[in-house]
């Protein structure tokens, strides 16, 4: 190869990159060596379909590669927050030597064994084992604060296209006499149907769809598309705003999955309700069960809800059958706190110095020396020593003086109590809730470090377009096909790495 005077082969090439991704993955295990926080780990699958694609010589690779991409969600002791790729890998390979051995290696090669918080992935039973293991290591680890702490995360973009897939499998033969197209996303699919609506609607449908082959949609048919588009239209609303946000909250979270869950449910009960709808709702509180807690606490520590959201949300939706919801909550975020508090009290390794040591000693022996040379005077009285001996001497309402400072209300607060205490800040879209711990963090020290952790979890494993994929595993970058294992790791890892420099 030759370009612009410079000539290399492509063994060259590979060895180069390959070189990089070594010197970058060094420095990536140096950074979280020294890292306070902790790590949230997400595991995806995606797929790489090479067919069709000018196949090089001798090229044994088949035509679909499955590929596991392990990340590493987190931030930094700069408040910065990171997203990098550990291990990306085809899932053939790693079948030889097992899921959990792979992952597991991958972990304590990246010296993140001690720093495991949790686990976001697709609902793919696959995936069960592996996360038990994972989770099994954290516990041997103690790297979880509180037997209160979530450790599976499920990905909402999961979540939602599996519902969305549930509703069209329902009409699937209307679907096909509209569009004899199978698309790759979700919205698409929808954006069709509704435009099939308003042209039925306009009287234009045979003019605008209209099929030699397929008589068009009856009466009943017709009924049943729109009220299945009107359940994926509460749904398509959730996405659009939580996978469109630049760095969606998990108050965000919360506040648009409540309002997608209260739509279904009044839906449930209407008089021309069909049984899709118990279905859909079903494999929603299957997730809600499984992600609620953990999506609360991350709530809680948003200052512009805290448990005040969670008070109204329960109100709004729940009434009063919230009360124990909101205690359980409560509870939740106090025996976490509790553990991140025990934790920053535990005795440090370091001892002090031989140096101080001796002038602490020295400093008592001068202190012992002075007595000495009072009790040698034979100008002080007696009863005048042993009264400049008691640490009352010279104010004697020391005992009444420290009854008043004792605070009247009881105990210290808590930092918890403390922030609960502030007055719940104004809504704002832009707020930067990272930038607000780490302002915040010298008020609130170990509260800051259970945002510290709690703030990188990804609710989601994709973003924009990505999120309305259909299948649990998505479409892999073309533009990786036929490098090879250990090429299509470097370039993935490093890009990752860089990127976020």
């Amino acid at each position: 190869m030759d370009k612009g005077g410079f000539s290399f082969s492509s063994d060259e090439l590979k060895g180069s990159c390959l070189e990089i991704y070594q010197e970058e993955r060094a420095k990536v295990i140096k950074i979280f060596e020294k890292l306070d926080g902790r790590v949230a780990l997400s595991i995806d699958l995606l797929r790489l379909d090479t067919y069709g694609l000018p196949r090089p010589k001798d090229c044994d690779e088949p035509e679909i590669i499955d590929y596991l991409c392990v990340r590493a969600h987190f931030i930094d002791d700069n408040w910065k927050p990171k997203s990098w790729v550990l291990y990306y890998v085809d899932a053939l390979h790693i079948m030889k030597t097992g899921y959990e051995k792979t992952i597991l290696k991958c972990i304590s090669d990246m010296r993140i064994e001690n720093k495991i918080f949790t686990v976001t992935r697709a609902y793919d039973i696959m995936y069960s084992e592996l996360i038990k293991v994972v989770e099994n290591q954290a516990k041997e680890k103690k790297t979880l604060q509180s037997k209160c702490q979530p450790f599976k995360i499920y990905c909402c973009a999961n979540l939602l296209g599996r519902m969305v897939e549930a509703a069209f499998e329902d009409i699937s033969d209307v679907i096909w006499k509209i569009s004899q197209k199978n698309y790759m996303y979700w919205h698409l699919t929808f954006s069709t149907l509704q435009e099939a609506i308003k042209a039925e609607a306009d009287g234009k449908f045979s003019e605008l769809f209209g099929c030699d082959y397929f008589d068009p949609p009856t009466e009943e048919e017709w009924t049943k598309l729109k009220y299945v588009c009107r359940l994926v239209d509460y749904m398509y609303n959730a996405a659009e705003i939580l996978f469109f946000t630049k760095n969606p909250t998990a108050s965000l979270y919360l506040h648009n999955l409540r309002e997608l869950q209260a739509s279904l449910k009044k839906e449930s009960i209407s008089p021309d309700r069909l049984t899709i709808v118990t279905d859909l709702l079903k494999k929603f509180d299957e997730y809600w069960n499984d992600m609620f807690l953990v999506l609360a606490i991350a709530t809680v520590l948003d200052p512009r809800c805290k448990m005040k959201y969670i008070e109204f949300s329960y109100l709004k939706y729940e009434g009063n059958l919230g009360n124990m919801q909101v205690t359980s909550v409560l509870e939740a975020i106090r025996g976490i706190y509790d553990g991140y508090k025990m934790h920053s009290l535990e005795p440090k390794t370091s001892k002090p110095s031989d140096s101080k040591s001796s002038d602490l000693e020295a400093s008592e022996s001068d202190s012992n020396s002075d007595w000495e040379i009072f009790s040698d005077c034979e100008e002080i009285p007696k009863h005048t020593l042993e009264r400049l001996q008691n640490c009352n001497f010279g104010f004697n309402c020391l005992d009444e003086y420290n009854e008043f400072l004792k605070p009247s209300n009881g105990p210290p607060k808590s930092e918890l109590e403390l922030y609960f205490d502030e007055p719940v800040m104004p809504w704002s879209k832009d707020f930067d809730l990272v930038s607000w711990w780490r302002t915040e963090s010298p008020k609130y020290p170990i509260l800051s470090k259970m945002a510290h952790d709690f703030l990188a979890i990804p609710f989601a494993l994709v973003s924009s377009n990505e999120a309305y994929y259909y299948r649990d595993s998505r479409a892999a970058s073309k533009s990786l096909a036929f490098l090879g294992r250990d090429l299509v790791n470097a370039l993935v890892c490093t890009r990752s790495y860089i990127k976020e420099d």
